[in-house]
């Protein structure tokens, strides 16, 4: 599993790494360096011609710039150090690798005040490469002053930037921007990837990212209080499909969702869940609603609910279709009504499958309030999971959207948590929290995904693999990576503008069966 550490995680495993393994810390230092060196030579074959800018700060980011400005220097590369620090109150080993390169006649300016910039325009103009060594994964505080005004100068000089280990400006452990940010080409980070480094909008700015090992053992990475993850296909179990298998062995899914105007949600779901290989659906919707609804998913049953406004007859209306479903998927377009939280509690109560509970399911619990899913997940012995996009979230706990976008890992995993329930927090880089605090970050998808109709499919490709009998988590965590995929798939095809959700659907059936697309 690709874990994503904080700051302070990361720290812990250099310090575990220095005391109980005993490899010292200049020596870490060292290999980080000569990671960046070499990425760098891979990239750019005609290295030694440029002229190479490396921005360094005073602290161990700092350390690794020195290291990577001397073995540059050692290649026959011209390399400019423009140190935000004077070099006497350097500590540590990155005083160290700061004498060593002025020893061997590096070139070095100290940038503490506005006229050391004096120069600096011409400087960068002639740099074929800026490496960004200035903050690293340890910043707290926001960027101003002289360092946002380079920051700024090199964004707009649109130069290639290899940042090393974190973008400058971009916090480690939430993705924020704090002050003036830097834009990098590429992102060289170290024994494990930050949480910053998936979280947006900080992800933007990384370009693209590469994680090489500099000593620090996989131990000391893969913990169990390292509880966030890249969402990626480790630890996925995918049940698979026996040749004698038939409909009932593949599960039936209800689906309750649509109404009249909103028919297309229900299909939607329906064709998401269709491309994972359930056995049967049905879908229960309004019956004034019904022939819209059925029109386009002809493969699926529908079951016309009473026009009356009560839940209890509704319930009463599946309960007597006999239909047995394996995992249950509620809520897109069925409208806040009453008789709707009154379905979607009774259907929680009344049948104890795996739910997917979305748009409009989530809509009527918010009225109820920040407890109104605890109320019907909690305790359960079945598992839900919801499936939010911020604004939904911020209904559900109270928060403003902006405290959602802001906070988006905690506070999804928060949720999960108090609500004993699983959380897909939707949108650029979606958060999967389950009850038990892992969380992971989705890698997969893009702003094609951001039009009508593409949750309500995301809806459907998760209940369709739980109601095969997949683990929730397996269920979950590959529903949201393969939709994300199908809709980078067609990106590669046709671009993102213009995207709907029914473009995804052949890729989803191929992307389930394992095949290149």
């Amino acid at each position: 599993m690709s874990r994503l550490l904080t700051s302070a995680q990361m720290r812990e495993a250099d310090r575990r790494t220095i005391e109980e393994l005993g490899l010292p810390g200049i020596v870490l230092m060292e290999n980080a360096g000569a990671a960046v060196v070499e990425f760098l030579r891979g990239h750019f074959p005609d290295l030694e011609k440029k002229r190479i800018l490396i921005l360094a700060g005073g602290g161990n980011n700092g350390g690794d710039g020195f290291v990577i400005a001397r073995r540059l220097l050692q290649l026959g590369c011209r390399t400019t150090v423009l140190l935000f620090a004077r070099g006497e109150h350097l500590g540590g080993d990155a005083r160290v690798n700061h004498e060593v390169y002025r020893n061997l006649g590096g070139r070095l300016r100290e940038v503490v005040v506005e006229p050391d910039l004096e120069g600096f325009d011409r400087l960068l103009d002639h740099s074929g490469v800026v490496v960004d060594a200035i903050f690293g994964t340890g910043l707290l505080r926001p960027v101003g002053g002289i360092v946002a005004m380079v920051i700024d100068r090199v964004n707009r000089s649109r130069k290639p930037v290899v940042a090393v280990d974190i973008p400058s400006g971009v916090s480690a452990d939430t993705g924020q921007l704090l002050g003036s940010a830097l834009r990098a080409d590429w992102t060289v980070t170290f024994a494990a990837e930050k949480i910053g480094h998936r979280t947006f909008p900080g992800a933007e700015l990384c370009g693209e990212i590469h994680c090489v090992p500099i000593g620090i053992p996989d131990r000391f990475i893969d913990t169990p209080d390292h509880a966030v993850a890249i969402n990626d296909a480790v630890g996925v179990e995918r049940p698979g499909r026996p040749v004698t298998g038939h409909k009932g062995s593949f599960g039936h899914l209800l689906v309750v969702a649509g109404g009249v105007g909103k028919a297309g949600a229900a299909a939607l779901v329906v064709m998401g869940a269709q491309r994972m290989g359930p056995g049967l659906i049905t879908v229960a919707t309004p019956a004034a609603a019904q022939a819209q609804v059925a029109a386009p998913i002809t493969e699926a049953m529908t079951l016309p609910l009473p026009d009356t406004g009560d839940g209890e007859q509704c319930l009463a209306r599946i309960r007597e279709s006999g239909v047995e479903p394996r995992a249950m998927a509620i809520g897109p377009g069925l409208g806040s009504d009453p008789w709707v939280g009154h379905l979607v509690t009774a259907l929680m109560e009344a049948v104890m499958v795996p739910a997917v509970l979305d748009a409009d399911a989530l809509n009527v619990l918010a009225a109820r309030g920040k407890d109104g899913v605890a109320a019907i997940a909690r305790g359960r012995a079945a598992p839900v999971v919801v499936t939010p996009h911020p604004g939904e979230m911020a209904r559900l706990t109270g928060r403003p959207v902006e405290a959602i976008g802001r906070e988006r890992l905690a506070i999804a995993t928060r949720a999960a948590q108090e609500w004993e329930c699983w959380v897909v927090l939707k949108g650029a880089g979606s958060v999967i929290a389950s009850p038990d605090g892992k969380a992971w970050i989705n890698v997969t998808g893009n702003s094609g995904l951001a039009a009508g109709g593409a949750g309500d499919l995301l809806t459907g490709v998760i209940a369709g693999l739980l109601t095969q009998g997949w683990s929730v988590e397996s269920a979950v965590r590959t529903g949201v990576r393969l939709h994300g995929a199908a809709a980078d798939a067609d990106a590669a095809r046709s671009g993102v503008a213009g995207m709907i959700a029914r473009d995804l659907l052949p890729h989803l059936r191929r992307l389930r069966n394992g095949l290149a697309d």
